[in-house]
């Protein structure tokens, strides 16, 4: 029988809100559009020269509205809307919205290097967050909705339904089921038909046919260590321009000007940096560059773009990580000819790894590239060299693997205070003495246990009282469902279990909190021997705790 709230859940709202994901596209790019209009007629030097006047006010302009109206001076990043839906539910700042929208269509428009993503999903949250306070709607409906607006906008911006889809499933949401999916494809499709209707079926930059070959996995290792490598380069360096710019505080407006005229120098001396730059990513398939100019590209893009978005300019990482792979698996490629490789196949597969170690999302980084250049034959190559970059990059970033099921269950692993928190935990804090099972227990007492206790697993334990398996209710109900008259608890338990050792790492305790489906994980000694359980909803909350958007009395930045 088709209900009504059925119909509005999973149509309805979805088409409505994925109408706003179009229409915020649709008048971002009329902003940049129009901002782009007037650069070029307010350029009275008609040449390249004029960004060593525009980028330095540019920069100091922004720097001035942004200490003036703004509490949180950090760039607005996909993450930081992943984390706001995921942990606040929306409560988005309108101001800071406004804002980011006005800022970062004016910097595109007058050719800063920095991407769209960050502001056009901030646009598609607001907007469905001001549609959505008009309603009635059930608390655990609005972080489905709200990653629909989100996706939908990116779906229209970039003309990526299925990456739009991937981007909810991936980043803001962080959990799978047909409730959450149908929404997001119905948002993210009706986003992408408003989008091609008034803009245009468009791929981002002209790919011509690109054969596939087998030898391109013997290249994807190579590409992927170094855009690997290009990620942690420019992440930390965005850090830690960031930490100068909160020391300096007030006085960084000043220094803004001088970053802003380096900025400038550099698009003067290398103009295929300014602006997105979609047009020289297409002269790489239709005419090329030589080999030391691709290069040079490369390192230019990467440096002004640390110098824009961490001097402060608001801005997204997706479009300029797109450009720097391009061109840097382009220049890989040239330097590799001699080997079978393809350069123009490379400036893809350099586009997907660059993405993914950026957005450390690889699934969602491999589908946009091929959406956005409908090459779908590469689309295995991309992927593997995704995934392998994102191994890579987390081997400078402890916790990464786990960082989006992380924020879902209300932990940042980006934040100070939580890295306070490991480098102090005693773990033996939260260690409760529940007693274990012997292999030898019969499945009776097993039963008498579970009933006394109230827990859903029990540790089992050899004579030498070391750790040889778990048992749960799951386990007694298979055993039921299989007809087997097994009795003693070794006879169903599950081996190997995951636990949580003296000499645990950090890691550890991330991958306990986002893959084990139990409130309670064993702990053990180095050699084995049991001592008692993890109480991990106790370890959660307390991490919860020490981050400052849940200190008691404080209420969290308005994003």
């Amino acid at each position: 029988m088709i209900r009504r709230d059925e119909l509005a859940h999973f149509f309805l709202m979805p088409i409505i809100i994925g109408s706003i994901g179009g229409a915020s596209a649709i008048a971002f790019r009329a902003m940049i559009n129009f901002f782009s209009s007037s650069f070029k007629f307010v350029d009275i030097f008609h040449s390249n020269y004029f960004y060593l006047f525009t980028m330095p006010i540019l920069f100091f302009v922004s720097n001035i509205l942004i200490s003036k109206f703004l509490i949180d001076h950090s760039n607005v990043t996909i993450d930081d809307i992943a984390k706001r839906v995921a942990l606040y539910r929306g409560h988005f700042s309108h101001t800071r919205g406004a804002l980011v929208l006005l800022l970062s269509s004016i910097g595109i428009g007058f050719g800063a290097p920095v991407g769209r993503e960050g502001p056009i999903a901030k646009l598609g949250g607001v907007g469905t967050e001001l549609f959505l306070k008009m309603l009635r709607i059930q608390r655990e409906n609005i972080p489905i909705y709200l990653s629909a607006g989100v996706s939908a906008a990116i779906a229209a911006t970039f003309n990526a339904p299925i990456a739009g889809v991937i981007f909810g499933l991936e980043i803001i949401i962080g959990k799978v089921n047909s409730y959450i999916v149908i929404p997001l494809i119905v948002a993210s499709t009706t986003a992408t038909v408003i989008s091609d209707h008034f803009i245009g079926d468009f791929t981002a930059f002209y790919v011509p046919r690109i054969d596939y070959s087998d030898k391109y996995f013997l290249f994807v290792p190579i590409l992927s260590i170094l855009f690997a490598l290009a990620s942690a380069l420019l992440l930390n360096s965005l850090r830690k321009l960031n930490k100068i710019r909160i020391h300096f505080g007030n006085k960084w407006k000043y220094m803004s000007i001088l970053i802003g005229f380096l900025v400038g120098l550099v698009i003067v001396a290398v103009p295929q940096t300014r602006g997105v730059g979609y047009d020289y990513v297409t002269q790489i398939f239709v005419g090329g560059f030589d080999s030391n100019v691709s290069l040079e590209i490369f390192l230019a893009k990467l440096a002004i773009v640390v110098l824009s978005i961490g001097s402060g300019i608001f801005g997204g990482l997706m479009s300029p990580s797109i450009f720097i792979g391009a061109f840097g698996g382009y220049w890989a490629g040239q330097t590799m000819l001699h080997l079978g490789a393809n350069p123009q196949a490379f400036a893809l597969i350099g586009s997907a790894a660059m993405l993914a170690g950026v957005s450390r999302a690889p699934l969602r980084a491999a589908i946009i590239i091929t959406e956005l250049t409908h090459s779908y034959q590469l689309l295995p190559a991309m992927l593997m060299a995704s995934a392998i970059t994102g191994y890579v990059l987390s081997k400078f970033e402890p916790g990464s693997y786990f960082k989006r099921c992380l924020i879902r269950k209300g932990i940042d692993v980006e934040n100070d205070n939580v890295d306070r928190f490991f480098e102090n935990l005693n773990i033996k804090d939260y260690v409760e003495e529940i007693p274990p099972v012997h292999s030898y227990t019969e499945i009776k007492r097993l039963k008498r246990l579970f009933r006394r206790f109230r827990v859903q697993h029990f540790p089992v334990v050899d004579n030498q009282h070391k750790l040889i398996g778990v048992v749960s209710m799951r386990d007694l109900k298979r055993r039921y469902m299989a007809g087997k008259r097994k009795k003693r608890a070794v006879e169903i338990m599950s081996q190997n279990p995951f636990s949580i050792s003296d000499h645990y790492s950090t890691e550890d305790i991330y991958k306990a909190i986002s893959t084990i489906d139990s409130n309670y994980i064993p702990y053990v000694s180095a050699d084995g021997k049991y001592f008692g359980m993890v109480n991990l909803s106790k370890l959660i909350k307390a991490i919860s705790l020490v981050e400052h958007h849940y200190e008691i009395g404080s209420r969290p930045k308005n994003l």
